[in-house]
């Protein structure tokens, strides 16, 4: 269960943003937030590597990777996003589908993007992304995950209040896991963490052998 707000800021765009902006604070800002997954992975790919954003949206996390010069594939459920992605992003290529059984051929990556996404999946099929996107990956390729974490003490209670107000309990059980040996149990190696943000935030990079 969650409370009103959730369905009212997917529903208009202004709260969405207005939600966005104030909870990207602690990071540096919604620009800084949305280019986490490039900034940790540029280095390792060669300038013409493929991209692929998996649970895209409208493209906000997928454009700093389009910026950058890379081949950009986008991939989310729901035609509107994906509207919009192609409105604002008409260099992306857009794939409609699950990122549970994303409807494209495997190895076809050299790095898989999940920006602020993976929460929104009960357990089970969080699993089933996180092995989708190692089966899309080529070998040696990189994930990069950027989510929520549990919070350092001063950053607890606001964490708290925000999960309330516009998450779900599939937010509340990614708190209690822990992502990076699950990533490890599927079979990604080099899997590195790194906390933000008072720790309310991770960013994970991991490697197909």
């Amino acid at each position: 269960m969650t409370s009103f707000l959730r369905p009212l800021a997917y529903r208009h765009r202004w709260i969405y943003d207005s939600v966005t902006a104030v909870s990207s604070l602690s990071v540096g800002g919604v620009a800084k937030l949305r280019g986490l997954g490039l900034d940790a992975l540029s280095q390792r790919l060669e300038p013409n590597a493929e991209i692929l954003d998996l649970c895209c949206g409208s493209g906000e996390a997928a454009a700093p990777w389009i910026d950058a010069g890379y081949a950009v594939t986008g991939l989310d459920v729901s035609p509107r996003a994906l509207d919009l992605a192609t409105q604002r992003h008409p260099l992306m290529q857009q794939v409609e589908g699950l990122a549970e059984e994303p409807p494209l051929k495997d190895q076809s990556f050299d790095a898989i993007q999940l920006s602020v996404a993976l929460h929104e999946f009960p357990r089970a099929e969080r699993e089933q992304v996180l092995t989708s996107a190692l089966r899309l990956l080529k070998t040696g390729g990189w994930l990069v995950v950027v989510d929520l974490h549990p919070a350092a003490p001063l950053m607890r209670l606001p964490q708290q209040l925000f999960c309330a107000l516009f998450e779900t309990e599939t937010a509340t059980a990614m708190l209690e896991d822990d992502l990076p040996a699950q990533l490890s149990a599927l079979g990604f190696f080099h899997v590195e963490q790194e906390l933000m943000a008072g720790r309310a935030l991770q960013r994970i990079t991991a490697q197909r052998p």
